[in-house]
């Protein structure tokens, strides 16, 4: 095998893996589509979970069960309300079959909205 081969081999199989690797992520977005784990209130967050039209998701807020149930996505943007939003989301996300059964783990995140005026040091 010559070198130009080998190195394009390489690098499909490198990107392959990036793509596997992201695929089932579950991860936040801000307004802009950068990937983020934390927003103040007053702005606009986005969810997704690449290669997932539909997930099972368990969210704990500041400790205490949120939401548990079907979840459709990509989540479009939404703004983080001050009064309500403020808190720390462990987020779980599960595979969901046609009969909207919670299965197999997907993968975790946690995602931290701050009070308006905060500022980080």
């Amino acid at each position: 095998m010559d070198s130009k081969k080998g190195l394009m081999i390489a690098a499909l199989g490198v990107g392959a893996y990036y793509l596997l690797t992201k695929s089932g992520t579950p991860t936040f977005y801000d307004i802009n589509g950068k990937s983020i784990n934390a927003i103040v209130c007053g702005a606009s967050v986005s969810f997704d979970v690449p290669g997932y039209k539909r997930v099972w998701m368990s969210q704990l807020k500041d400790g205490q069960l949120h939401f548990d149930a079907p979840f459709d996505l990509p989540m479009p943007l939404y703004i983080m309300n001050c009064s309500n939003d403020v808190g720390v989301y462990d987020v779980a996300v599960y595979e969901i079959d046609a009969n909207d059964v919670k299965g197999k783990l997907i993968g975790q995140t946690t995602f931290v909205v701050y009070p308006s005026g905060y500022a980080s040091s």
